[in-house]
């Protein structure tokens, strides 16, 4: 069976082929990452917060989250800016490793993908 060349330009229009296949997966990922993200929210009477708290606390353990440079701890207020460009202020709770995050609100307990949030920040 006799071999077949393979050229520089066959290389090159391999690689320029794989990048763009590449480049089309990113762009399809992130739209659907941006359509389908993973969040939670419960809404709760205030009678009902200290019990909702303390199962939290052992669903979400991870007390510091470091987030694009910056540090957040358990008890925290934080603004946080979604994918979808929901802005969600209250106090953090904790992270898992699962890469969600969980914030308490007024009346509402938010589970939130780390992924899907695009700000963080301290009030």
């Amino acid at each position: 069976m006799p071999a077949i060349p393979i050229t520089q330009n066959d290389i090159f229009f391999a690689l320029a082929g794989a990048a763009a296949i590449f480049l089309v997966y990113k762009v399809i990922s992130g739209a659907i990452r941006m359509f389908i993200t993973r969040a939670s929210v419960i809404h709760f009477d205030p009678e009902q917060l200290e019990g909702l708290l303390e199962s939290c606390y052992h669903t979400f353990p991870i007390d510091n989250l470091d987030f694009k440079g910056a540090t957040f701890r358990r008890g925290a207020s934080v603004r946080i800016t979604t994918t979808r460009k929901t802005i969600i202020e209250g106090q953090f709770v904790g992270a898992n490793k699962a890469e969600m995050i969980c914030l308490v609100t007024d009346n509402t307990i938010i589970a939130q993908e780390i992924g899907a949030i695009l700000e963080m920040q301290d009030l």
